[in-house]
């Protein structure tokens, strides 16, 4: 198996969490069931954003990621570059997600599914009136990132609610970095501009 670049084993006492992929990958092939649990933890968002902007349902994308990673488990060792584990995952996922969707061949609109932007830290102390307000802004957050063009959605939604670095997004998308801070800038730009056409954001 080809590893791409060289990877080092992780050494005894080492943090898995700050090991990388690559590494991961390596302890996961030796038996250590554990470094495939941080790649499950380090991606799972991701993978559950990519399934649901295919399935449309919530539920059904988490079957898909649940497959996925069991699929990808399987094949690990069929892997042939360490360091493209991230794209490696996002192809078995989107791969899964259109399996899934052919073969219950329907669509469910994508009712409850929260896109945490602008999210408050705090909102134990907050009067119902500034919850209501607060939970028709998501709302209107998540109609505007659906009203973009499917590569600037996935891009925001990953970085905003899967929380993923834009490195990372680059590496799972197999995009050149550039284009990630390019395409994210972009849907920033474009969620502004219809939330403050639908009355969002401006001043009163």
């Amino acid at each position: 198996m080809s590893t791409g670049e060289a990877c080092s084993p992780i050494l005894p006492g080492q943090e898995l969490t700050d090991a990388t992929d690559a590494e991961l990958v390596v302890a996961a092939l030796a038996g250590n069931t554990q470094a495939f649990d941080v790649l499950v933890n380090r991606y799972r968002r991701a993978m559950l954003t990519v399934a649901q902007q295919i399935v449309r349902n919530p539920a059904d994308a988490e079957d898909v990621v649940q497959d996925a990673f069991l699929r990808s488990f399987e094949a690990l060792p069929q892997l042939t570059d360490l360091n493209r584990f991230g794209a490696w995952l996002h192809s078995i996922t989107r791969n899964r997600a259109l399996r899934y969707y052919k073969k219950v061949s329907r669509y469910q609109p994508q009712e409850d599914v929260e896109f945490h932007l602008n999210r408050v830290s705090d909102t134990s102390a907050a009067d119902p009136a500034r919850i209501v307000e607060q939970e028709l802004t998501q709302e209107a957050v998540r109609d505007a990132i659906e009203t973009m063009p499917d590569d600037y959605q996935v891009v925001i939604q990953l970085f905003y609610w899967a929380e993923m670095p834009q490195k990372r997004i680059a590496e799972f998308l197999s995009l050149p970095l550039t284009t990630v801070k390019w395409r994210l800038h972009k849907a920033k730009d474009l969620l502004k501009s219809v939330l403050e056409k639908r009355g969002y954001g401006t001043e009163e």
